[in-house]
């Protein structure tokens, strides 16, 4: 008789493993899911950690490189339209590149360009327009790409938009 309630015994365990297995499968297959995602939020966040601490020490250089202008001094300079054209026209660079370079947008750039008289800009504005004129192509061109954002594969887009 107690061959028999061991058989009993084994045979309900067995059963019961497998009715839990069954129906624990699809709570397996969300959780597995579940931390496929989570170890690629972590990649992604490692990967733009590193970009932001990239960008912040371009930032700091590029502080570090522009002399800043004096408040007053940019006050009285006397910056015009005919001045922005030229300026843009010595460095090479395209409108969007220059508004960029001096943390305007291109819509700006080309209002300044077209615009009669003196110009009447905010006083960072004018400070960085005026630091800008200090420098040459070469230079400028060194900010920008300083500046620019590392540009991504196409393969990593794609796995970045999975």
């Amino acid at each position: 008789m107690s061959d028999l309630v061991k058989v009993l015994k084994g045979e309900i365990s067995r059963i019961g493993r497998k009715e839990a297995r069954v129906s624990l499968a699809p709570v397996r297959k969300s959780t597995l899911r579940l931390k496929n995602a989570v170890a690629d939020i972590n990649k992604r966040l490692a990967k733009l950690e590193i970009e932001n601490a990239r960008l912040l020490a371009v930032v700091k250089t590029l502080q570090k490189q522009q002399p800043a202008v004096a408040p007053e001094v940019a006050e009285k300079a006397r910056i015009t339209a005919k001045g922005v054209r030229s300026l843009r026209r010595k460095l090479s660079l395209t409108r969007d590149d220059f508004a960029l370079l001096i943390g305007a947008s291109p819509q700006a750039v080309f209002l300044w360009e077209h615009k009669e008289g003196p110009l009447k800009l905010r006083s960072q504005t004018a400070s960085a327009l005026l630091s800008v004129r200090d420098i040459g192509a070469r230079e400028a061109k060194a900010r920008l790409a300083m500046m620019a954002p590392k540009k991504v594969a196409p393969a990593e887009k794609a796995k970045t938009k999975k």
